[in-house]
């Protein structure tokens, strides 16, 4: 989004061997209201990567279309039911869900059994995992009651969102590169640079941890930053 300045946005996904389920995606709903998604569907091959089509696919067709504009719990609960139907494979999907208002900084969000994302608080200069309800993943079962929280991003604040492929990552020894060294990490590091050289250095230190172990999983970030 080269004309709008009041956020910065990537995201990458190195893909393990076999094709995975991992996904990502950012739009705009309008002028105002920015939407991010990460997910990570159960399974691999050809029937995780055709279920990953299709949660993406329901998610983004209920964010457009929902009828208040900041209801992101009906629209997991709505994707939901959705999935459920003829899921003769028993897949399911962790999905978190976010929408950032670029003028106020509200960001509201909705976690559907997926891995908390790392918020990054530029005026103290420190990052902790951001507080999300244990809701159930979607595609499990009909009818789940899914609860939505907001936070306050201020200028120059953070969201790091990523897949299980990142802390699960595992050396030759089969220890995981874990969310307490990813923590780490990114209190350690520089948040303040480029959103492209940031996920190059969280990459740069889980391939120091893996050390030529075969990766297992997608590895998949995403990092939003409001300006």
């Amino acid at each position: 989004y080269p004309n709008k300045k009041e956020f910065d946005i990537y995201a990458t996904m190195d893909a393990a061997r076999e094709v995975g389920g991992d996904f990502y995606d950012f739009y705009l709903l309008d002028e105002n209201h920015l939407v991010v998604t990460i997910a990570d569907v159960s399974g691999k091959g050809i029937p995780a990567s055709l279920f990953m089509v299709i949660s993406k696919t329901v998610l983004t067709n209920f964010a457009v279309f929902m009828n208040n504009p900041d209801d992101f719990a009906e629209v997991m609960t709505c994707a939901n039911n959705q999935l459920c139907q003829n899921n003769e494979e028993m897949m399911f999907v962790t999905v978190f869900l976010g929408m950032l208002n670029l003028k106020t900084g509200k960001f509201v969000y909705v976690n559907g059994g997926h891995n908390p994302p790392i918020i990054y608080h530029k005026a103290e200069n420190r990052c902790e995992y951001l507080k999300v309800k244990k809701n159930f993943v979607l595609a499990g079962m009909e009818d789940m009651h899914f609860v939505q929280q907001e936070i306050q991003l201020d200028h120059g604040d953070l969201i790091f969102m990523y897949t299980d492929g990142v802390n699960e990552a595992m050396n030759k020894d089969n220890e995981e590169y874990s969310s307490e060294r990813l923590l780490n990490f990114m209190n350690k590091t520089n948040c303040n640079v480029e959103l492209t050289e940031l996920l190059k250095e969280v990459k740069g230190d889980v391939k120091a941890h893996v050390d030529g172990a075969e990766q297992s999983d997608d590895i998949t970030m995403l990092a939003l930053r409001r300006n």
